[in-house]
């Protein structure tokens, strides 16, 4: 039996289906390739307080999950560390003398340089001073060098 022209039959529907699932399935994975190449946007406010220095026991990094920063104490003075894996995002976890994404496994030492993992590049350390309440303030829109402490004494 003869089809009239231009009308849809079953081969050339399942062929336009076939291409369009190749199609939806190749920009899926190229969504995943560039979504891997750059790490992903946080939103979180560029400047705020994050407490008392008595609120931080000296020697210990401090997650403060809300801000997605780790707060170093020591005798020198305090610090803040980014606790987002520069991978993909994720926040990470303090495990024994390092940081760990639990995500994709990247791993940080102390001052933030990547021991393993596909991180990128290094976690990035913010400016803190004193805000006029006398609360510890992060900048996290200045960054500073790891060992570039906060002196309030």
């Amino acid at each position: 039996m003869k089809n009239p022209e231009g009308s849809l039959t079953r081969r050339r529907f399942l062929g336009k289906a076939a291409l369009g699932c190749a199609v939806g399935a190749g920009a899926l994975a190229a969504a995943a390739a560039l979504r891997s190449v750059f790490p992903s946007l946080t939103r979180t406010k560029k400047v705020f307080t994050v407490g008392y220095l008595t609120d931080f026991p000296i020697n210990t990094f401090t997650l403060l999950p809300e801000h997605k920063v780790f707060i170093l104490r020591d005798h020198e003075g305090v610090r803040a560390v980014s606790a987002v894996c520069t991978h993909l995002g994720c926040v990470l976890k303090r495990v024994e003398d390092e940081f760990r994404c639990p995500c994709h496994g990247s791993r940080f030492d102390d001052s933030g340089l990547v021991l393993s993992g596909p991180a990128p590049s290094a976690l990035p350390w913010f400016r803190m001073d004193l805000a006029p309440d006398g609360q510890l303030r992060v900048h996290t829109n200045q960054r500073t060098h790891p060992t570039d402490t906060f002196k309030i004494f």
